[in-house]
C-alpha cells in the first residue's frame, strides 16, 4: 500500500466540545457504528471517549472519561502503519494530530478490518 495517512484518513471526523456531558456521548456510543467519540475545541483536540462507566452520571462531564494521550498517528506516517495501527485496536480507530496537538482526523477500519472506512478497496 502506498500513501500517507492523509491519504486514507477521515479528514473532518465529529466532534464534541469539552463541554460535553457523559449523557450526550453516551447517546453517541449507543449508535453501533460509533466506535469512538472526539473531544475537541476548534481543532483542539481535548480526548477520546470508547467507553463509559455504566455508573456515570449524564450530567458529568465526559472529559472526565476521556483518553487525553489516545494512541495517534502523524498524518505524514504510512498507510500501511495506519492500517496495521488501526487493525490492532479493538475499536478500530486512530485519532491523527500535529506535532502541536491539532485534530486532523481519524483513521478508521470497517467491521471487516479489510479496509479503511469509506474505501472500496484496502488502497483506494
Amino acid at each position: 500500500m502506498t500513501g500517507s495517512v492523509a491519504d486514507v484518513m477521515l479528514s473532518k471526523p465529529k466532534t464534541v466540545p469539552s463541554s460535553a456531558t457523559v449523557g450526550e456521548v453516551r447517546e453517541q456510543l449507543a449508535n453501533a457504528s460509533v466506535q469512538m467519540v472526539l473531544i475537541a475545541d476548534g481543532d483542539q483536540f481535548r480526548g477520546a471517549v470508547t467507553e463509559l462507566p455504566a455508573d456515570a452520571a449524564d450530567d458529568a462531564a465526559a472529559l472526565d472519561f476521556a483518553d487525553t494521550e489516545p494512541d495517534s498517528l502523524s498524518p505524514s506516517a504510512t498507510a500501511d502503519e495506519a492500517f496495521a495501527r488501526t487493525a490492532a485496536h479493538p475499536n478500530r480507530r486512530v485519532v491523527v494530530l500535529d506535532d502541536d496537538g491539532t485534530l486532523v482526523g481519524l483513521v478508521c477500519l470497517d467491521e471487516t478490518r479489510t479496509r479503511f472506512c469509506g474505501r472500496k478497496s484496502r488502497t483506494a
